[in-house]
């Protein structure tokens, strides 16, 4: 039975907006690095775009933090394989942090909303 974390999630949050994005990538499969970079521009139409200092650093830290691991099986060599690469994969209390800080933005969204902060709404 796997261990489950006496840490509560609500306790991270609000994450930064980079990490959100590192997890919320993560919570859709296994990446190396670079895939992390390029999914995160790709799912946000070029919004986001994280930089490879500053992502190693945060992978660094949410490994330690116990919301990323490295994966140890490396993918069967496909194109573009490099087997210097490092895979991570988001954790369960990885996903239980993404979860509530997701929650935590829908409530503001919506709190926004009913002030009638929505899209194309000025004041």
């Amino acid at each position: 039975m796997p261990a489950t974390s006496p840490r509560d999630p609500a306790a991270l949050l609000p994450l930064k907006p980079d990490v959100f994005w590192i997890l919320a990538v993560l919570a859709r499969g296994e990446l190396h690095g670079y895939g992390i970079l390029q999914e995160a521009e790709r799912l946000s139409d070029g919004l986001v775009q994280l930089r490879p200092g500053p992502l190693y650093r945060r992978l660094g830290r949410l490994l330690d933090d116990g919301l990323v691991e490295e994966v140890d099986e490396r993918p069967v060599a496909a194109e573009g394989h490099d087997e210097r690469r490092r895979y991570y994969r988001i954790t369960a209390f990885g996903a239980q942090v993404a979860r509530a800080e997701t929650e935590r933005m829908a409530h503001a969204l919506a709190m926004a909303r009913q002030a009638g902060l929505g899209p194309g709404r000025g004041r």
